[in-house]
């Protein structure tokens, strides 16, 4: 069953599936060597796991695509022109560690990583969640440093302007 519903300007597309088997069971074996016995996916088919309080990693089976998507946001705010481009720089230069990094509708800095289904064991999941929490850490870092780099640059022109 698809419904439809809309989220401010944007419209989106929320499917209410069945999780597979292989899906539940790999959410299953991955709870066990995270001590979390009970991990399952939720009717929508989503896995929600929260680390240090500031990281949520959503962890879906996309089916059509064959693939186990890993999904974190970097952030809580939309992200600026600045940083716009050097994750479109980093995406042209594969500098995201293997995940893809994106803007959300809503404007926020995503990134995510895919592994394919059939490969994927409850050991290579935990893997592939402990690299994208440390790419999400290190793009907090560029991030932050673009910002930075950005106000120094304006605070410096804005100080030699009111010399002049």
């Amino acid at each position: 069953m698809k419904a439809i519903s809309a989220f401010d300007r944007y419209t989106v597309f929320v499917e209410h599936i069945v999780p597979s088997f292989l899906f539940s069971r790999l959410l299953s074996e991955t709870g066990q060597l995270l001590g979390m016995p009970s991990l399952a996916p939720s009717s929508e088919g989503v896995c929600q796991l929260a680390f240090d309080g500031r990281h949520l990693v959503q962890i879906v089976d996309v089916r059509a695509r064959d693939h186990i998507l890993l999904s974190c946001f970097i952030g809580s705010e939309k992200i600026t022109a600045e940083q716009a481009m050097l994750v479109a720089s980093s995406n042209f230069m594969q500098a995201a560690g293997g995940a893809v990094a994106c803007a959300t509708p809503d404007g926020r800095l995503m990134l995510q990583f895919g592994i394919a289904r059939t490969a994927c064991q409850a050991s290579l999941l935990l893997s592939a969640i402990e690299a994208l929490l440390n790419q999400v850490e290190t793009w907090e870092a560029k991030l932050s440093r673009a910002t930075t780099s950005v106000h120094d640059s304006r605070d410096f022109l804005a100080l030699n302007l009111s010399s002049a």
